[in-house]
């Protein structure tokens, strides 16, 4: 009876971070891992590196996928050994590292190759602040680190109380996850949160799950703020995408800005970090 109901959970529930059902821990793609310690683990997933360097579980990870981007703590996931790539998965290079458990990125997985050498999986990613705190908990059982992310969920979540009451903006903002087209990033994504928490009021077209920012719709909304991030480069990509752009506040009172992508969009526990330094830049 036990295997129905976790099955009909794994089916029914739309999971988009970690769960615990039972002694198994519930992947976003349905897979399900006992929960234990593991110790050696493949990441294809930067946030969760991160968050293991964190916990002090470095020991832990015997490889990373392939990247350009830095990566926390940068003088040591420098000298890890590569996996491949974050998309591709590359189950023979996988499986010269003689792992028990590989965690993927939602951008790909090699579950199916992995099954015939029974060696577990799962796929999370850490889509708002939310996940980010209950996945860290749940990755601390994984590593027997239960103590030390119960003790950094506390830090973050004490953190995220006083940005919310300390650092406060006002305004419309639109925040574009490229600039040609000019397109913005779904409303319930992770850069979305991060301003809402600052205050602002970001303003998303309600058509698709990229919607391409029209110059009908920037006149009419008129931002405070508008930020670049992802595929947006410099500040003259996002002009010379908007058109009407010069009639915005945004434009007139100099409030456009550009913000690596790793520090809006690694959903780690330095994100709660990179809230304060986006608040100190957008309040200049």
């Amino acid at each position: 009876m036990k295997r129905l109901i976790l099955l009909f959970l794994m089916l029914s529930l739309k999971i988009f971070s970690l769960d615990i059902v039972d002694n198994y821990v519930i992947g976003e793609k349905g897979e399900k891992i006992l929960l234990k310690e593991y110790k050696r683990i493949v990441i294809y997933n930067f946030g969760a590196i991160e968050i293991l360097y964190k916990l002090g579980a470095d020991k832990n990870i015997v490889a990373i996928a392939n990247h350009s981007k830095k990566i926390w703590p940068q003088e040591k996931t420098q000298k890890l050994p590569l996996a491949g790539s974050i998309s591709k998965p590359s189950l023979e290079k996988i499986l010269s590292f003689n792992p028990d458990l590989v965690i993927f990125n939602v951008m790909g997985n090699e579950k199916s190759g992995l099954e015939k050498f029974n060696i577990p999986s799962i796929t999370f990613s850490n889509k708002n602040l939310d996940d980010i705190l209950k996945n860290t908990l749940i990755l601390g059982k994984l590593v027997n680190r239960e103590k030390e992310s119960k003790e950094l969920v506390e830090e973050l979540n004490n953190k995220l109380k006083y940005i919310r009451e300390n650092f406060k903006l006002q305004g419309k903002a639109v925040i574009l996850y490229s600039d040609s087209p000019p397109t913005s990033f779904e409303k319930n994504s992770l850069p979305v949160e991060i301003l809402e928490t600052l205050g602002l009021d970001v303003i998303v077209p309600k058509v698709g799950k990229k919607p391409i920012i029209s110059s009908e719709y920037i006149l009419r909304e008129n931002p405070k703020y508008i930020i670049g991030t992802r595929g947006v480069k410099n500040i003259d990509g996002i002009k010379n995408g908007l058109q009407l752009i010069e009639e915005t506040d945004a434009y007139k009172n100099k409030n456009i800005y550009v913000i690596d992508s790793s520090e809006i969009l690694r959903a780690s526990h330095r994100v709660f970090d990179e809230i304060e330094k986006i608040y100190e830049e957008l309040k200049k």
